[in-house]
């Protein structure tokens, strides 16, 4: 007698059946896997985008140099926290002085403007903030240019300096005193040099405090100085290159107010018929700096005077005068005394020149198309 079987063949209905669910739960399967995997793929990308990208984005470039976002983040709060700790520096030196006391009002109305300075510039920290890094950024480019470098001792030794440490300090020498006369008045007190190890708690307690309240790192501090030191030794280049002598003239004015004009054509009549320019400078120029020399401006070169008179000066020839020039000062007759087409300009002119060289050239390039903003 044969056995039955305990469990009977599947139908190919049931084995149809069977294959469609093992079908529909694969592609549950690739599809949950499918949603899973665009889920963390949208994740990975917005951390991409906000880790990433976003803070490698450029705020300016600089000759197609980026200046990133995340380093002007660092640095708008960084420098806001430094205005604000020098408010409050200035604030509390303003509560030593009684305004109300007249011999301590000055001392406290010009702490005032200062704090009015400094609220000012906090108003404006952020374009403030991104045009000192497009200038760092110009300075830096330029001193690979001319071969200049900061190194990292000399960024060291700055930081040292700025927080007052000196390394290496001067051996006082002592010169011997014969006493002829009582001695009445009390020597002052030597002030302690500060010591390596005061410097390198203050300067930790510093950057801590920084990192801690703006993410300014100190590699960012450290940066900063190099930018400085860096902007110093671009300066004093280019102001060796200056030029020490140039065109110049002499001259003389008379100025007269802004509602004038028709006294400044008078007068301009009487010189044309044949009156001393000096005594009627003497007589009718508001200018109080020279009209008793005869309105003599001396010696100036191009650049030392607004636009107009400039003009009007350096188109003279010796002996001639100007017609009626408006500037905001008001009306201006002009005699040219004499002209120089390349006269020693005075120190004062030449110092003026080297400490302005950097700025002018930071100028021209600031308003190029080098420089975009974003």
């Amino acid at each position: 007698m044969k056995k039955k079987h305990s469990s009977q063949r599947m139908t190919k209905k049931q084995l149809s059946r069977k294959e469609r669910e093992s079908r529909v739960r694969l592609w549950l399967l690739l599809g949950s896997s499918l949603v899973f995997l665009l889920v963390v793929g949208v994740l990975a990308f917005g951390a991409y985008q906000e880790y990433v990208v976003k803070p490698a984005s450029p705020v300016a470039t600089v000759n197609d140099v980026v200046v990133r976002i995340d380093d002007y983040q660092r640095r708008v709060l960084y420098r806001r926290f430094d205005l604000r700790a020098l408010l409050a520096n200035l604030d509390a030196q303003m509560r030593q002085f009684d305004p109300s006391e007249e011999s301590q009002q000055w001392l406290y109305d010009y702490f005032q403007q200062q704090r009015q300075q400094v609220e000012a510039r906090l108003m404006s920290i952020s374009t403030l903030t991104l045009d000192e890094m497009i200038e760092e950024e110009l300075v830096r480019q330029e001193a690979i240019r001319r071969g200049l470098t900061v190194t990292d001792e000399e960024v060291q030794l700055e930081i040292e300096s700025q927080f007052g440490y000196d390394r290496d300090p001067p051996i006082p020498t002592t010169t011997p005193i014969t006493v002829t006369v009582p001695v009445t008045v009390t020597p002052a007190p030597t002030v302690a040099l500060m010591t390596e190890a005061e410097f390198q708690e203050s300067y930790a307690n510093y950057v801590g405090n920084v990192e801690e309240q703006t993410t300014f790192r100190e590699e960012d501090f450290r940066e900063l100085m190099r930018s400085g030191l860096l902007r110093q030794k671009l300066s004093d280049a280019l102001g060796q290159e200056v030029e020490t002598s140039g065109e110049q003239v002499q001259a003389r004015h008379i100025l007269l107010g802004a509602d004038d004009k028709a006294l400044a054509e008078e007068i301009l009549e009487r010189l044309r018929a044949g009156e001393d320019f000096a005594e009627l400078a003497s007589e009718y120029s508001t200018d109080e700096s020279n009209k008793d020399e005869g309105g003599d401006l001396g010696w100036f070169s191009r650049g030392s005077m607004v636009e107009p008179f400039e003009d009007a000066a350096f188109a003279l020839q010796p002996g001639e005068i100007s017609d009626v020039v408006e500037t905001s000062y008001g009306h201006h007759i002009i005699m040219l005394i004499d002209r120089d087409d390349d006269r020693p300009f005075d120190e004062d002119v030449v110092e003026q020149k080297r400490a302005s060289a950097l700025q002018i050239l930071l100028n021209e390039q600031m308003n190029s198309p080098a420089v975009e903003r974003y």
